[in-house]
């Protein structure tokens, strides 16, 4: 217990003390390929667009560390909130309107009559960018399909998320929603991240009273399955 205490605290300072400097490369990176302190040339533009870029994805891994830490120490609050399904699921889907930087299409499916229901609305957000950020990370060629529908026996919303990536072994099933885990965790794996996003969507989830699944064949791509109570 001791040393999870030490672990945590570790965990959120740092995160906490890497995010100033960091937020200062951000800052001056941007003012630098916008021509604030003087004219870049179009080598220079492309030099500084990867800088802020990667820059951006170290500050998305920090800050999960942090909602990591703060979810396990217990200090993650629900909120309360009437959510309009289909407006939320229609921002959703204009967010994600900016061209993919890869051969993939995000399919959304949901209907016209999808019910109002009381719960947190910023905490659903996260959940569902999570898992489709997941989806369009993991599938280099093919398609990320978002559908949502409304079972009224038990009376829930259901969301899946379906990607025709590289899947994920039965092996590693069970532990990929778990802190730190990812299916490959070799030195040399080729996709990225600290491995915090699944857990993070689990433990959300768990907070809003739903449960997350998942079904996948390796090679044949995912399905992340999102239950929540109405």
């Amino acid at each position: 217990e001791r040393a999870n205490k030490a672990k945590d605290e570790f965990l959120s300072v740092m995160s906490h003390e890497l995010r100033t400097p960091l937020n200062v490369v951000l800052g001056y990176s941007a003012m630098l390929k916008e021509g604030i302190l003087g004219e870049v040339n179009a080598q220079q533009q492309e030099a500084l667009g990867k800088v802020l870029a990667r820059a951006n994805d170290q500050l998305r891994m920090i800050n999960s560390i942090l909602q990591a830490t703060q979810i396990e120490a217990g200090a993650v609050r629900m909120t309360s909130e009437e959510v309009r399904l289909h407006e939320f699921f229609d921002e959703m889907r204009s967010a994600y309107d900016l061209p993919i930087s890869k051969e993939v299409t995000l399919d959304w499916q949901y209907p016209s009559e999808l019910p109002v229901i009381k719960t947190d609305g910023g905490k659903l957000k996260h959940i569902v960018q999570n898992i489709v950020n997941n989806a369009i990370k993991f599938t280099e060629k093919g398609r990320v399909t978002i559908s949502v529908q409304h079972r009224l026996e038990p009376n829930v919303i259901e969301f899946k998320v379906a990607d025709t990536g590289v899947g994920i072994s039965r092996a590693m099933q069970p532990i990929i929603f778990e802190m730190f885990r990812q299916a490959d965790s070799s030195e040399n794996r080729p996709f990225e991240g600290v491995g915090l996003g699944l857990y993070i969507v689990k433990k959300l989830t768990e907070l809003l009273g739903g449960k997350v699944e998942v079904e996948s064949e390796e090679g044949k791509g995912s399905t992340f399955i999102v239950i929540l109570p109405c």
